[in-house]
């Protein structure tokens, strides 16, 4: 039988903890598994997600800066995407190691094996990257999450990652008033050669939205009855009413996210940070 390493197994459990919605839990099994590993870029980069999904983004900071830090002198990886993982999981609870597949394919492993890269949807570096972006996005630092999402959308080589990294620099572009640059940024989204993929939750939408491709309309109609689309289309959406001068069209998008309960996405816990901490929504929100 073949051995899964028990930091593998870690990762694994970690990330259902995380499908599951016991986000602390999630965070608590990495704490372990970087007791064995210390400083570990993989578990902290892991870790460092699920304690923006926490709202701790000061930890999530820590975590992801300390993996960055290192990633000059890391291979990068490929890392399983989702529905991969939980067929893993089933492998693993029925005692068929010897199923499990690689979690985190080097590239040097990937140039010998490129037809099953379908399994896997962004790298180890582009997700230290964006991740860290997120948290200090989320804590309120604009000026700092930009080179951060810009490392992440070098890094990345998969769509999703690719265009996510330039969504959230052009907004926080546009709440500094540098028009410009956010220009320069709908200029590099142009010229993507977007491929509809069924796991895509928003991110393209929005970009088309910013570029004049559709209007708010089709972006809500892009929404499909996902709870985690409306989250991502609403937090975009909105933004784009404030930002266009419309609070009150933007606080009732706000509360349509809100009353999404998709407490762990990165659109919600913008929305909820938004609501804390600015101004022109210090009123109590519709959320229910």
């Amino acid at each position: 039988m073949t051995a899964v390493p028990l930091t593998h197994r870690y990762v694994i459990a970690a990330r259902l903890k995380g499908y599951l919605g016991k986000h602390e839990e999630s965070v608590a099994l990495l704490t372990e598994a970087l007791e064995l590993d210390p400083n570990s870029p993989r578990l902290l980069r892991f870790r460092g997600h699920r304690r923006i999904s926490i709202s701790d983004y000061a930890g999530a900071i820590a975590d992801l800066r300390t993996a960055a830090d290192q990633l000059a002198g890391v291979e990068d990886e490929y890392e399983m995407y989702q529905p991969e993982v939980e067929k893993d999981v089933v492998s693993l609870i029925l005692g068929r190691p010897e199923d499990v597949r690689p979690q985190h394919l080097s590239d040097t492993d990937a140039a010998a094996n490129p037809e099953i890269l379908g399994r896997y949807n962004t790298t180890l570096h582009a997700s230290v990257w964006y991740h860290l972006g997120v948290a200090q996005y989320l804590a309120g630092d604009l000026d700092g999450c930009l080179p951060s999402f810009a490392e992440s959308e070098k890094a990345s080589r998969h769509q999703e990652g690719l265009v996510a990294s330039q969504d959230w620099q052009y907004m926080a572009l546009r709440r500094l008033g540098r028009t410009a640059e956010a220009e320069e940024v709908l200029d590099r989204f142009r010229k993507v050669d977007l491929v509809d993929e069924p796991h895509l939750v928003g991110y393209e939408g929005r970009m088309k939205l910013y570029t004049g491709q559709i209007g708010p309309d089709e972006l809500w109609a892009m929404c499909d009855g996902s709870s985690l689309k409306t989250v991502t289309q609403g937090y975009g959406l909105g933004n784009w009413h404030y930002y266009n001068g419309d609070v009150e069209k933007a606080r009732e998008v706000f509360d349509g996210v809100l009353k999404t309960r998709v407490t762990h996405a990165f659109a919600y816990l913008a929305v909820k940070a938004e609501y804390e901490r600015n101004p022109d929504f210090a009123t109590t929100s519709k959320e229910s």
